[in-house]
């Protein structure tokens, strides 16, 4: 069933999908505006204007995307952004490769350092990758294990993994001698113990254990209908990537949930057809979990969805959250008791909550 943007009420949604689920009144209407690098405690430097915005569980930081030795984080304690020092970002443009289970994951564009912090404030030397080479594109770290692993977009060095400390500069492990035992992947997430990540040719999916990073299992094979797979994450328990298809001059994009093996997708009811920078794409990377709701929330073009379960979604007009063409919504955070923002190219919307 293709799903219309302009069928989003709450009540013809739910029975459209036979009643299933519970309604989910009332989704809030939200007042959005725009915050830019200097409402994070940023001065422009070259010209850069791109804020990325992060959360690990445990905390949230603001990264303007440039060569500065500082990194901005929501203070709890005073309710507001507050800058920090941090020398390792006067060496080049910090890159987040993860945040979750109470980690972020970072790189110097171009280096082969790892950078790691807890809360945002205080960055280590987490190790480096000997002989990688290009860039580092994905990261996951499953806490349970105290395992992190990245991926390099180079063939021959795909993958590193380490147990040891994040405050330690130690060399990361190369899986296989020859460095070619797994492939390169392009989204990485941890998951109830289990790595998942979506291969370089973004056609299949794959998982493996902390406890034996080296050895990856294909859970989804590429299909006949060359099926795309995109931003695969983990939110509040459960485990979506975003699918698409490309069939007569159109992207027919879907939100899908994997069970915890990743071995069986199922599509959800939000479904858009279009380009792959329409912001009525519904990504994994704009839910949100909200624990005072107990329900999942998630961000497109002037819409908030919500659902129960991540299968069946509810949704409510945002006036005012909209953007120009070929700029996209990626990355959603919610901080209680300040409100709800979203990531676009070169500002972030932000709501009170």
């Amino acid at each position: 069933m293709s799903y219309d943007r302009n069928f989003n009420n709450t009540l013809a949604i739910w029975t459209a999908f036979g009643g299933r689920g519970s309604i989910l009144l009332p989704i809030p209407t939200l007042s959005w505006s725009k915050k830019y690098y200097n409402d994070f405690g940023y001065s422009q430097y070259g010209g850069v204007r791109q804020i990325d915005i992060y959360d690990n569980g445990n905390a949230q930081i603001a990264v303007y995307f440039a060569q500065t030795p500082y990194m901005s984080y929501y203070n709890k304690t005073t309710k507001r952004w507050t800058i920090a020092n941090v020398p390792w970002w006067s060496h080049g443009k910090p890159d987040i490769v993860w945040a979750g289970d109470g980690v972020f994951l970072a790189c110097i564009v171009g280096l082969a350092n790892i950078i790691a912090s807890f809360d945002g404030i205080t960055w280590y030397n987490a190790g480096f990758c000997d002989g990688a080479k290009n860039e580092m594109i994905c990261g996951a770290y499953d806490s349970s294990n105290n395992c992190g692993i990245v991926s390099w977009w180079y063939y021959k060095t795909p993958l590193y993994y380490s147990y040891d400390s994040l405050k330690e500069r130690t060399e990361w492990t190369l899986v296989g001698a020859d460095g070619v035992s797994v492939p390169a992947f392009r989204y990485l997430t941890a998951h109830k113990g289990t790595f998942f990540g979506i291969t370089e040719t973004s056609r299949q999916i794959a998982r493996a254990s902390p406890n034996s990073p080296g050895s990856w299992f294909t859970t989804i094979y590429e299909d006949l209908n060359q099926t795309t797979y995109m931003n695969i994450r983990s939110v509040g328990g459960k485990l979506f990537v975003m699918k698409y298809n490309y069939i007569d001059g159109k992207y027919h994009t879907r939100l899908c949930l994997l069970n915890d093996t990743g071995t069986e997708i199922t599509e959800t009811n939000l479904f858009n057809v279009g380009g792959l920078a329409d912001n009525n794409i519904h990504n994994p990377n704009n839910i949100i979990w909200m624990k005072d709701w107990g329900k999942y929330a998630i961000f497109s073009e002037e819409m908030l969805y919500v659902s129960a379960d991540g299968l069946y979604w509810e949704g409510t007009e945002q006036p005012g959250l909209k953007v120009i063409a070929n700029d996209n919504f990626e990355g959603a955070i919610y901080i209680p008791g300040d409100g709800f923002y979203i990531r676009c190219t070169d500002y972030v919307y932000y709501a009170p909550y």
